[in-house]
């Protein structure tokens, strides 16, 4: 019989058990039931991914990786080689290509241009002129019988004698020149034109013009004819008169009726042609136009220029030929394989900026906008250095250092040295991987960046940039220098002052980083306020500008509320020192403290540094009005801030130096009154501060060293264990009050602000030596007997002001 206080056990039994038809749950166990109550973790993946800011992160990375890419392809694809340099480096044709013979081509040329006939134009007034005085000739002397009644021009110009005086009155019909003689003079002139009468100087030319053996002549309204050029005749030459006479007796005059007509023509002594040179020169180009292209064939393989020759002109010609023909006629993979090669590399290079941006910069990793400046910033600096290795590739190693070293320059100025060295570094990689460059020339690279972070990090004077500059290009130089000698073959001497070889090439190339360097430190100097005003940063120049007390805030505080400007260098006295004990920044946080309680210039009375005995303004104001008074100064102290154009890392200081604290004196005051008059206790967080808290470590320090140094200065005896004991106090309280949960400030650090803090007040209240014949203290700060008495408040109400004010 079963136990009936057991449960029955199968699957029956613990369906009717639990009434319900199911089977019951095992029973949790202690550790099971606790971790089912706690709350579930996102894992990290899901976490980062639903982060704020995530998408327009991811979206920027995209954008640099395509950029970053496709510059790093196409600065890959160029020759990135210089002519005169020394190449580090045998390079051999990929896919056969052919390219014009030019020295081939040339020959040609200058052969066509040399066989292409000079060009002579018909001179038509000396054709004119014999035709004119021939045909008029037996007209003229129809009548005349004898010599005696031919002109003496006429005789003279054709030297007549008789015989030709009377065979020309025959050529004569009815007092007009026969036709017959028409006919033999139109003949004479065409017999003339295949007989070019040339000057000295054209003739000497022609004939001492090279291989050629014709010229061409043109004659208006015909087309050009090409002749022999042993045709032509010299007008100064012996053989003239034969030549004319020939032609004559061609044309179908008889003698002597032709050596007169060549003694005539010979007596004009006028050319019949005359030379173009702009024809002749046309003609030639268009003979050198007309030559065919030759072309010469590269298979692949071919060595276009081996390791440790010096580049010509006309082996680069042949190298940009070659990147031609593979990008265009090579299969596609060949093509495209290098290019997703380089974009999956700027990936990776990518992924490792983004990822010091999550690790190391939390003010770029928290505003997009900065994030995409310095995204736009690494990009525009690998396409100035691609930009130089394209088109002066002889200053290669300035592209592959100094466009990185700038950006680690700005970057330090701007944020940090971990920054600047982290992203830096990964920009020298994408810079060496874009131009195609060994590995080892990422040395420069690293140099230049760690010498421009560690030099521009904490820039105060202008001669710490100039400093820097110095600095940073003999970082370069002497890397580049290394790295030089090491990876380039040697050719010619090494002697610099002798021949062109390693040595004199290193020596440019390192004189250029130099100058590099140095051109860095002065266009940071000039582009310092524009650095400032796009990243939202503040150098130590500015701040040393700042803490300047002929600053008119400063003088103005001086001037309004000197309490509260003696109170302020004390508080950035001691602020500075604990800053430097736990490596804050102790220049930005000294300036912040200087300028951190401005907001009292507008009711400076109302507190106690600033009052000078007489009643306090608050002993006739209700708790809440003192209340509003003492708050207002922090709201006050940023107006002031943006309207004189403090920078915005200052204004936190003046925000936050109270954060969210209590008014303890006047809550406690406002709580009184409420109790006598039987009123609704005040709320406590009407009584605090509206904040924000800190979030940074300098501005922690800055609300320690505030509120301990007022309390200090209301003590009676600041007696060093009273100090010690005070400080303790106020920073547990801060605290325990949460003021210093938004910033990164850590117990450690905590107690070093505080014994820094300690040994600062110990030191100003550190007790003095009483001199014989002086006053007690005590004694001199009574009032005389007949002296008005004066309420100043107690020393408790002085120290809660203080402490809260």
């Amino acid at each position: 019989m079963a136990d009936p206080g057991k449960p029955k056990t199968g699957a029956k039994g613990a369906a009717r058990a639990s009434g319900s038809g199911k089977a019951p749950r095992p029973a949790l166990s202690r550790k099971a039931e606790v971790r089912k109550a706690l709350p579930k973790r996102e894992p990290v993946w899901r976490r980062a991914l639903t982060a704020r800011g995530v998408g327009s992160a991811g979206a920027i990375l995209c954008v640099f990786v395509l950029i970053a890419g496709t510059l790093t392809a196409w600065t890959r694809e160029q020759p990135l080689v210089g002519v005169g340099r020394i190449m580090t480096e045998t390079r051999a044709v990929r896919t056969e290509f052919r390219v014009l013979d030019t020295a081939t081509i040339e020959s040609r040329r200058r052969s066509a241009r040399q066989n292409t006939p000079r060009v002579y134009d018909a001179v038509p007034d000396a054709f004119e002129e014999i035709e004119s005085a021939l045909m008029r000739l037996p007209t003229a002397l129809a009548d005349a019988q004898t010599l005696d009644e031919v002109a003496p021009e006429i005789r003279e110009a054709f030297g007549l004698t008789e015989a030709e005086l009377a065979a020309l009155r025959t050529q004569a019909v009815a007092g007009d020149a026969s036709q017959a003689w028409r006919g033999r003079v139109d003949a004479l002139l065409e017999e003339l034109a295949t007989v070019p009468l040339l000057n000295n100087e054209a003739y000497q030319l022609e004939q001492t013009s090279g291989s050629r053996q014709w010229i061409e002549v043109r004659l208006p309204d015909r087309e050009p004819a090409r002749l022999l050029k042993g045709r032509a005749v010299n007008l100064a030459s012996a053989q003239l008169a034969s030549a004319l006479r020939q032609a004559a007796l061609a044309s179908g005059f008889d003698e002597p009726l032709a050596t007169m007509i060549a003694r005539y023509v010979a007596r004009l002594g006028t050319p019949t042609f005359q030379f173009n040179a702009a024809a002749t020169v046309e003609a030639q180009e268009r003979a050198a136009a007309a030559v065919e292209p030759a072309y010469v064939t590269y298979s692949p393989g071919h060595v276009l220029y081996r390791r440790g020759e010096r580049l010509t002109p006309a082996t680069l010609a042949l190298v940009l030929a070659e990147r031609d023909a593979f990008l265009s006629r090579a299969p596609r993979a060949r093509v495209w394989t290098p290019r997703l090669a380089a974009l999956i590399q700027a990936g990776l290079v990518a992924a490792g900026l983004a990822l010091s941006v999550a690790a190391f910069c939390g003010r770029i990793r928290r505003n997009p906008l900065r994030m995409a400046a310095v995204a736009a910033m690494l990009a525009g600096a690998l396409g100035v250095a691609a930009a130089i290795a394209t088109e002066a590739p002889a200053f290669a190693p300035v592209a592959l250092a100094a466009p990185t070293a700038f950006i680690a320059a700005i970057l330090a100025i701007a944020y940090d040295r971990a920054t600047a060295l982290v992203m830096g570094a990964l920009h020298a990689i994408l810079v060496t991987v874009a131009l195609d460059q060994p590995a080892a020339w990422v040395v420069p690279g690293f140099a230049g960046v760690f010498a421009a972070a560690w030099m521009f990090e904490d820039v105060r004077t202008r001669n710490d940039l100039v400093r820097g500059g110095l600095v940073l290009g003999a970082a370069l130089a002497l890397a580049t220098a290394a790295i030089a000698a090491l990876t380039r073959p040697v050719v010619g001497p090494l002697n610099l002052f002798r021949a062109p070889g390693l040595m004199r090439e290193v020596l440019i190339d390192s004189s250029w980083t130099l100058g590099s360097g140095v051109a860095i430190g002065v266009i940071t100097l000039a582009l310092l306020p524009m650095i400032e005003r796009v990243f939202g940063v503040i150098t130590g120049m500015t701040l040393i500008e700042l803490r300047d007390p002929k600053q008119p805030l400063l003088r103005e505080l001086q001037r309004r509320a000197p309490g509260t400007y003696n109170h302020s260098i004390a508080v950035a006295n001691i602020a500075e020192t604990a800053a430097d004990a736990v490596g804050a920044d102790s220049l930005h946080l000294y300036v912040g403290a200087l300028y951190h309680d401005i907001g009292k210039m507008n009711k400076p009375d109302y507190f106690v540094e600033n009052q000078i005995g007489g009643v306090s303004r608050h002993a006739k104001l209700s708790p809440a009005m003192s209340l509003l008074v003492i708050v207002g100064h922090v709201k006050d102290g940023v107006e002031l801030a943006r309207e004189a154009g403090l920078p915005r890392s200052l204004h936190h200081y003046i925000e936050s130096h109270h954060g969210t604290t209590l008014v303890e004196y006047f809550y406690h005051q406002a709580k009184k009154l409420a109790d006598e008059s039987d009123a609704d206790a005040p709320e406590e967080i009407d009584y605090r501060y509206h904040g924000p808290k800190p979030r940074t470590k300098e501005a922690a320090i800055l609300m320690i060293a505030d509120a301990v140094e007022s309390a200090t200065r209301a003590m009676k005896e600041p007696a060093p264990a009273r100090i010690e004991s005070l400080v303790h106090e106020i920073a547990r309280k801060r605290l325990e009050d949460g003021q210093f949960d938004d910033c990164d400030l850590t117990l450690r650090e905590l107690h070093a602000i505080e014994a820094s803090i300690i040994k600062s007040l110990t030191s100003i209240y550190h007790a003095r030596i009483a001199y014989p014949g002086a006053r007690p203290a005590d004694a001199a700060a009574a009032p005389k007997p007949d002296a008005e008495p004066v309420d100043t408040g107690s020393s408790q109400f002085q120290r809660t002001i203080s402490q809260s004010a």
